[in-house]
């Protein structure tokens, strides 16, 4: 049995107006009741969209979820003004520390609605601050524009999210074929790994608020940080830019259908990428440019990438979309709050999600060029490769949460110039 069918089959038998009701249930809970520490809404939030087939559907279900989750914040906000400096002595928020809850009542004291906004897409975190603002005292018609922003921008992620997987579960059964089971597999082992995480490791208000300091520095401008404060004309810089010049040849050759071709040029374009960085360590020539321009030139490369691949019929338009979602959604971030300059460190999920994602595509160009030239059908190797890199773009969501979470902990804690 194709268990992918069986689930889309399934999904499908669910009136479209329960799905809604429980969306917002599930919304307004884990912000309303607290339950945030232990339910997983925005998990839930993507199945329950991945069951719709209509786009007037999916609207219906954003909205919904828009509505239920402020007014979940509002629950907390105006327990929060009930009960005042009270809110420290409750068991919640003594498990989490006396001391941490003072700080991020003090953090709404002094930034004000920004910070409800900024943790809305902070699992658990966003749980207390709409309470930790109610105790600030933060004015309601700010609360309310906060509150509002973040929950549209929260649904808008996850309820497009479970959509374009719902829109992609042909193209990814008829790429997998047989091995769906392992789709699933691994899937709900990352909905326990989930779980499992959330439960034992509960992450509080103060993962995001705990490197505040009054006196802390003002940041330098990008200019600056990136071309006045070492020597930025180096090899490795060179090469980098070598790599994104590479990147258009590239997407001219798939679209041509010259895959051989795309095939030398995208193994150099993933050579560069490796030989930049070592280069850079091996001659000492690491720079602040080189430090800042690696990574971007990475998510550059990944997007022009999937955006050829996809021109070229390689892989569904719906799976660029879900790799473009986090980062359009960080790119923005990083524009507005940080002037393009947010200094955030490249993770181990990061390195690991970006090496699945390449060389998932590898693979996918590799079996799709041997299938036209006739040489060979090895169709197991486009399926293959196409797991890895679905499962890199899971990578993808859990890297931008932590760059989020990063981004979040500068703005709370750095004072703007």
């Amino acid at each position: 049995m194709d268990i992918l069918e069986w689930v889309r089959t399934t999904a499908s038998a669910l009136p479209d107006p329960l799905v809604w009701a429980l969306g917002g249930l599930f919304a307004f809970l884990e912000n309303g009741l607290g339950l945030g520490f232990f339910l997983p809404g925005e998990t839930i939030v993507v199945f329950l969209s991945a069951s719709l087939s209509d786009v007037w559907a999916v609207v219906v279900m954003f909205l919904v979820v828009v509505v239920a989750g402020s007014a979940g914040d509002h629950v907390g906000y105006l327990l929060g003004r009930h009960f005042g400096v009270g809110m420290r002595d409750l068991k919640l928020v003594k498990r989490l520390g006396i001391d941490r809850w003072d700080r991020a009542v003090e953090i709404l004291h002094r930034r004000g609605a920004i910070a409800v906004f900024l943790t809305r897409l902070v699992p658990v975190v966003r749980t207390l601050t709409p309470a930790a603002a109610g105790v600030a005292k933060v004015r309601y018609p700010s609360f309310l524009l906060a509150s509002l922003a973040g929950a549209a921008t929260w649904a808008a992620i996850y309820v497009s999210v479970g959509f374009l997987l719902r829109a992609s579960l042909d193209a990814v059964a008829k790429a997998l074929g047989p091995i769906s089971n392992v789709l699933l597999l691994v899937v709900v082992a990352g909905v326990v790994v989930f779980f499992a995480v959330r439960f034992i490791r509960p992450r509080s208000l103060a993962r995001a608020v705990d490197a505040t300091d009054d006196a802390a520095p003002i940041q330098p401008t990008v200019v600056d940080r990136l071309f006045r404060e070492d020597e930025w004309r180096t090899w490795p810089n060179l090469i980098t830019g070598i790599r994104l010049l590479l990147l258009p040849v590239f997407l001219w050759l798939i679209t041509a259908r010259m895959l051989w071709a795309a095939l030398v040029v995208i193994g150099l374009v993933f050579l560069t990428d490796w030989l930049d960085g070592w280069l850079a360590r091996r001659t000492n020539s690491v720079s602040a440019l080189g430090t800042w321009l690696d990574p971007v030139a990475d998510r550059i490369t990944v997007v022009v990438t999937a955006v050829a691949f996809t021109l070229g019929h390689l892989i569904p338009w719906e799976t660029l979309v879900l790799l473009l979602i986090p980062d359009v959604l960080l790119g923005s971030a990083a524009l507005l709050f940080f002037r393009g300059n947010p200094a955030v460190p490249v993770t181990m999920v990061g390195k690991v999600r970006t090496a699945l994602i390449f060389v998932g595509l590898l693979g996918v160009l590799l079996g799709s060029a041997l299938s036209e030239s006739g040489l060979v059908s090895l169709s197991w190797i486009v399926g293959m490769s196409f797991l890895l890199f679905l499962i890199g773009i899971v990578g993808h969501y859990i890297a931008a949460s932590q760059y989020a979470r990063a981004m979040i902990t500068q703005k709370l804690s750095v004072r703007e110039g």
